[in-house]
């Protein structure tokens, strides 16, 4: 085996040549290198190229489409009042300082000799404003948009954007809005000054200090009324409360009519003023605790009356109320003892007033007629002493 192997002869074989050998130039021939650009600088080149690309659209942009300006700068509105009662506070115009830049380019195209038609009518045209401005509450959102000519605009190469926003109302204090009239009625009265309006007000209103006022617009059969609630802001806010409508119209009906002739009256009616105007002669008299004066020629005495027994109603002779149809109502007296007084003499006590029939056909009877506690007369008859106040 081993002499195979040194006799073995070692093949040469020409146009075989190992990978070394062909990698290797041929003796006195020089390789010519290739010129190669890197990545890198093939990257820069392209962002090179985009950037040109960018900036002669941009300016070609600018002076076929005109130069893009913000409308509404950053400024936020300020509000006031409380959460559902809410208002701006002060004078909100974000769009000023571009109408103010706008204007300024204005000025410079006249002085380079340039028509500022369309620039003026773009700046002109731009209207901005909210949606809602009061009434506000927190969380509400406003929006702020503007409108402007879009024509102009264009012929004036300027082209406008964010022109509308949005904000959110915030900070408001919280209250409950109270209804100051909540309870409130008008009707008819009758007063010492004769048929008025009467205004009916619960006791909580007038506890915070809110006082009414009204005034009347009708004629004489009905009418309007208009009430106004006054009131310190300051001390309502400090029950928690804030009112927004202080006032309120009502609707009165028809006014109580007069009665001008006794014909008028039923005879349910009569028995009704009968029945009111005793009642009002029952408690003057028990204000004298049942003990009256006579004034006799011979001196005074002191009577009791123990009952009353008939009355009348006739027509008034001049009176306070003479100069609106004023009647006369006069009773008679029973008297405890009358032994005093030589005759038989006929003891009364009158009012004089004014009827009226309200809107439930109830009888009323307005007078200003008070009573002393004694008796003065002659030949028999004798008067409560009365006055008109």
């Amino acid at each position: 085996m081993n002499e195979k192997n040194e006799n073995r002869q070692e093949w040469n074989i020409p146009f075989l040549s190992k990978e070394e050998d062909r990698k290797s130039p041929a003796p006195g021939r020089k390789k010519k290198k290739s010129f190669r650009i890197p990545a890198p600088a093939w990257f820069g080149i392209g962002c090179a190229v985009v950037l040109g690309a960018l900036l002669i659209g941009w300016k070609v942009r600018t002076t076929v489409l005109g130069e893009e300006i913000s409308l509404l700068d950053s400024a936020s509105p300020s509000f006031a009042g409380y959460s559902g009662g809410g208002y701006l506070s002060a004078d909100f115009a974000p769009e000023q300082s571009t109408v103010e830049a706008l204007q300024k380019m204005a000025d410079k195209r006249r002085e380079q000799g340039k028509s500022t038609d369309d620039l003026e009518r773009l700046i002109s045209s731009i209207s901005c404003d909210f949606e809602k401005t009061s009434g506000l509450k927190n969380n509400d959102t406003l929006v702020y948009a503007c409108t402007y000519n879009a024509e102009a605009a264009e012929a004036a190469r300027v082209r406008l954007k964010d022109v509308m926003k949005s904000y959110t109302v915030a900070g408001l204090p919280e209250y409950a809005v109270l209804d100051a009239f909540g309870g409130v009625s008008a009707d008819w009265k009758l007063s010492s000054k004769g048929l008025d309006i009467g205004l009916n007000v619960p006791q909580e209103l007038e506890s915070m200090g809110i006082s009414y006022s009204y005034t009347y617009d009708g004629d004489e059969y009905s009418g309007t009324v208009e009430i106004t609630a006054d009131y310190d802001e300051t001390m309502l806010k400090s029950y928690g409360y804030v009112i927004e409508n202080s006032t309120a119209t009502y609707e009165l009906g028809p006014k109580p009519e007069q009665i001008t002739d006794l014909s008028q009256l039923s005879d349910d009616e009569r028995s009704q003023l009968r029945t009111v105007v005793q009642e009002m002669l029952e408690t003057e008299l028990a204000k004298c605790g049942g003990q009256f004066t006579v004034n006799l020629f011979t001196g005074s005495r002191n009577i009791e009356i123990i009952g009353i027994t008939d009355a009348y109603i006739e027509e008034a002779g001049l009176s306070y109320f003479n100069s609106s149809h004023a009647f006369k109502v006069t009773f008679t007296l029973e008297m405890g003892s009358v032994d005093i007084i030589s005759s038989s003499p006929e003891f009364t006590a009158s009012y004089t007033g004014r009827i009226y029939r309200m809107q439930d056909q109830s009888i009323h009877f307005l007078t200003n007629t008070v009573h002393a506690c004694e008796f003065s007369g002659l030949f028999g008859y004798y008067s409560l002493s009365e006055s008109e106040e």
